[in-house]
């Protein structure tokens, strides 16, 4: 019977209930073989799920900066309205589990646990294309039977984790930010950049992405040396979150959509620029509000040599002021 390793355990840096299946520790950089092509195409098939992303080896600058910019009022105003509009559905926190998609929807999930008090978090597994992680939302449910269960990523791109969810019949789903309008709950509908998109399962969980193994086992995860994990990062994180909701949600918004390959919106793209490759980066607006706004995105553009073109107004077709395109090998 698979168990989820509990909040109290050691090296469990965000206190949540990990819904994961650690393996042996390896090391990020050296065991290539261990990892899949930062340009492998998803073909439909499982094995492309069977090994995960590598990490990116970023600086000592690049966290700190990630760290300074966490302090941003616009995104703990985004949190305050998306606590509210969860307590405005269900009052009493105590009745409520955040089931929070790894990795973006963690450090969500940590910042709600703080504003409604008796709520609590577990952490699984969710990807476009395989879906959800069913062995540990069948543990998940067993353990929790009495509360109510909200999925909580980081933000939405093009609506894909919320079509994942409705397929099954799960829900809702609650993000910080959902341009497009496809999640059930949010705190804001505009491309505001979240420097927890930039955040690691290196720097800041301690293990890999997490990959498929078989249909009786939680996806699995390698293990990382504990030197690697920036403890700092994670505390800046805590320390910055609100302490109470806001006193209104946010208004309904408008659902759109628009079919394209491209990846939208800056947490999307930060996302790529970390577990994948893309070829080209494009910004509605000119380079100096590029570097205003988005510097942590060009920072890992240029770690990894991406292109990037400023000024393209096609973008405002998709309601975005970010997008890439991917580089992939068939």
């Amino acid at each position: 019977m698979h168990k989820a390793i509990l909040p109290s355990a050691e090296g469990n840096i965000w206190q949540q209930h990990l819904y994961v299946n650690l393996l042996e520790e390896v090391h990020p950089f050296d065991e290539p073989h261990r990892f899949r092509s930062l340009n492998q195409a998803y073909s439909g098939e499982n094995t492309f799920w069977s090994a995960p992303s590598p990490e990116p080896d970023l600086d000592d600058d690049f966290w700190h900066t990630v760290a300074v910019e966490i302090d941003n009022e616009q995104i703990r105003e985004a949190a305050q309205r998306l606590a509210a509009a969860i307590i405005q559905w269900e009052p009493q926190p105590e009745r409520l589990l955040f089931a929070a998609i790894l990795r973006a929807g963690v450090p969500i999930a940590q910042w709600l646990c703080t504003m409604l008090p008796g709520s609590v978090a577990a952490a699984l597994s969710l990807f476009v294309g395989i879906g959800i992680d069913r062995v540990a939302l069948s543990r998940l449910q067993a353990d929790f039977p009495e509360r109510k269960i909200i999925f909580v990523d980081g933000w939405t791109g093009r609506g894909g984790v919320a079509r994942e969810l409705a397929r099954l019949g799960a829900g809702p789903l609650a993000v910080l930010n959902d341009p497009w309008g496809w999640a059930d709950f949010s705190g804001c509908q505009e491309d505001i950049f979240c420097p927890s998109a930039c955040f690691t399962g290196l720097a800041t969980l301690g293990f890999s992405r997490t990959f498929f193994i078989d249909e009786q086992s939680f996806f699995a995860a390698y293990t990382f040396p504990e030197r690697y994990v920036r403890k700092d990062l994670v505390a800046t994180w805590y320390q910055s979150g609100p302490s109470r909701p806001a006193a209104f949600p946010l208004g309904g918004g408008e659902k759109f959509y628009q079919k394209t390959e491209l990846r939208l919106h800056s947490n999307e793209v930060c996302r790529a620029l970390i577990n994948a490759l893309p070829s080209t980066l494009f910004f509605v607006d000119d380079a100096q509000y590029v570097r205003e706004h988005f510097s942590l995105l060009l920072t890992l553009a240029d770690q990894r040599k991406v292109p990037v073109q400023y000024n393209q107004q096609f973008l405002r077709n998709y309601r975005t002021r970010a997008a890439c395109s991917l580089h992939i090998a068939g």
